[in-house]
């Protein structure tokens, strides 16, 4: 297969982070490309060759639907995922008409996100080929999802979007860290921090160790499983 390269569409920095890092996971994409306004995501698919955009609707500067318009009047080869908190069916309808590949709707799951960029990766792969059995269109036209095996109910007071942003800034540490590096890192408070640190701990996501110094108080240092 050729090599890709991904744009991410985005005015959250902490999202656009997201989505970047759960893209390095997968390991596909040569470049990835950022935008955080429709016009700067119009003069990188002018300028650089994309092959995916990861698209959101409601940005600051510009209505990522308009971009999705213009990359299809284009006729440029290009797939388009739309991910973002807009689910009003209009919205969908409007995303489905224009061909998007997927639509993701926030928050969603690291093996949500992965199943969409298989199906991408997928439909690239059979693209490359000169005939079509049937069997390969229909492949490539029905997303058939799997179960989330990420999909674990979490407890009362917990939600799945900080969840994720937590495990996204985790990714972000090569060694043991701490939670004050955590909370630096992701924004959230030391106190929601902990609360997720101790149901990522319980859950066999991360473990811990208690770290004891000559001078002080001993701290405890985590490292991801």
């Amino acid at each position: 297969m050729k090599p890709l390269n991904g744009l991410i569409v985005e005015d959250d920095p902490m999202v656009e982070f997201i989505h970047r890092n759960y893209l390095e996971k997968i390991g596909t994409f040569q470049e990835i490309y950022s935008a955080d306004t429709v016009a700067d995501a119009e003069h990188l698919l002018q300028s650089k060759q994309v092959d995916l955009v990861l698209l959101d609707v409601h940005l600051k500067n510009g209505n990522g639907l308009d971009l999705l318009k213009e990359i299809r009047e284009s006729q440029q080869a290009i797939e388009v995922i739309l991910i973002t908190a807009a689910n009003e069916t209009q919205t969908i309808q409007y995303g489905l008409h224009l061909g998007v590949l997927d639509y993701l709707v926030k928050p969603f799951t690291y093996e949500r996100f992965r199943q969409s960029i298989e199906l991408f990766l997928k439909r690239q792969e059979a693209l490359e080929q000169d005939n079509l059995a049937q069997e390969t269109i229909d492949q490539m036209l029905v997303a058939k999802q799997r179960p989330d095996s990420s999909s674990v109910e979490l407890d009362k007071g917990l939600s799945a979007d900080t969840m994720d942003r937590i495990k996204a800034a985790i990714q972000t540490f090569p060694a043991a860290f701490t939670i004050q590096d955590l909370v630096e890192i992701s924004g959230f408070s030391h106190v929601s921090v902990r609360k997720y640190m101790s149901y990522l701990e319980t859950h066999d996501y991360v473990k811990s160790q208690i770290i004891y110094t000559k001078i002080g108080r001993p701290y405890k240092v985590y490292q991801k499983c």
